[in-house]
């Protein structure tokens, strides 16, 4: 018999590494570790496990880099392991909230595939932000998860992007304002406006008197299928139009276009999707990324070529793009 090369091993073991990352989650695992190590005993004391088992359990992480292994029972956290730190929380809260429902979804991966519908739906009966709407718990999950990463996009897009001439900048789908608070903080002199659903926006106002620019943001609730605060001078979407299909994301665009004033400008901030696959990180993230799109919402990531096709569908005329880092891009429009 042949015996299968690692990297085929790598892709069957999938689903059990990342059941084993949930756990040393879920338990906590990278934080009791991180002042440094510790005996199984002592472990299985302190999450209420079998200790027994949770050996095993640290066996397969070390096997698998997240912790080290050391004499006397002992093992301890690797920079791997950091990354899943409750104080580091936009990692350890993406994997905790993809184990919820997405988790599920992608077991039926097939029934896209056959069907061009998301799996999420077939499975679950309703859509994910319904489900979102009746789970506060898991919305706090996703939302966490979102604030490092747009933090991150944040400077990015502060440092990349061109904001002379904007006063107010409306954040269509803000969330908890973290994209806000990142460009505020950078221009003084900026208002903004952060508009979602009342889902979205759970913690917002915490967070913002936090930061200290409470004063300078309005929150509106709404729903961007009907309508935007029409004050704007700069309209930003991030990763927003990917969740939803042509016809939908069309239909969301059309409503920022006919709230913006004259002179104003729309910037969706998007993973930018390659014209050809390779292995770099920025490749395998914007691929994954489509797929659980098409899984979850029936959504999808684009090329800049494809956005300047929504945005002509849509009554507005593509100006200019760039990549901003992380594999992600902006891409402006304003009204045709």
């Amino acid at each position: 018999m042949v015996t299968p090369p690692f990297d085929a091993l790598r892709l069957v073991n999938g689903y059990r590494v990342f059941q084993m990352t949930v756990a040393a989650c879920e338990l906590k695992l990278p934080d009791l570790l991180a002042d440094g190590p510790r005996t199984v005993h002592d472990l299985a004391a302190t999450t209420d496990t079998h200790e027994r088992s949770l050996r095993r359990l640290l066996r397969g992480l070390a096997a698998w880099g997240l912790v080290k292994q050391l004499p006397d029972d002992r093992f301890e956290a690797t920079a791997l392991a950091d990354s899943f730190r409750s104080d580091r929380p936009g990692l350890r809260a993406a994997t905790l909230s993809q184990n919820r429902e997405g988790y599920a979804a992608w077991a039926h991966l097939m029934y896209s595939l056959r069907t061009g519908e998301p799996a999420f739906e077939h499975v679950f009966g309703k859509s994910p932000w319904a489900v979102a709407a009746e789970n506060p718990e898991g919305a706090a999950l996703f939302n966490a998860s979102m604030f490092e990463q747009t933090n991150r996009i944040g400077a990015a897009v502060a440092a990349g992007y061109d904001l002379t001439g904007v006063a107010t900048a409306v954040d269509v789908g803000g969330g908890n304002g973290a994209l806000l608070t990142v460009l505020l903080k950078a221009r003084p002199e900026l208002k903004g406006i952060l508009f979602d659903l009342p889902t979205g926006l759970a913690g917002a106002r915490e967070r913002l008197e936090a930061a200290g620019i409470a004063g300078r943001i309005t929150i509106v609730e709404g729903n961007f299928f009907d309508s935007v605060p029409s004050d704007g001078d700069v309209y930003l979407l991030k990763s927003i139009v990917h969740d939803w299909d042509d016809a939908h994301a069309i239909d969301i665009l059309k409503t920022c276009r006919q709230a913006m004033r004259p002179g104003a400008r729309l910037v969706l901030v998007e993973r930018i999707l390659p014209d050809h696959v390779d292995q770099t990180p920025e490749s395998i993230g914007a691929f994954m990324l489509d797929l659980h799109m098409m899984v979850l919402l029936g959504g999808r990531e684009r090329t800049a070529a494809e956005y300047g096709e929504l945005f002509a569908s849509a009554g507005l005329r593509a100006t200019r793009s760039a990549p901003i880092g992380g594999g992600f891009g902006y891409f402006e429009a304003v009204p045709a």
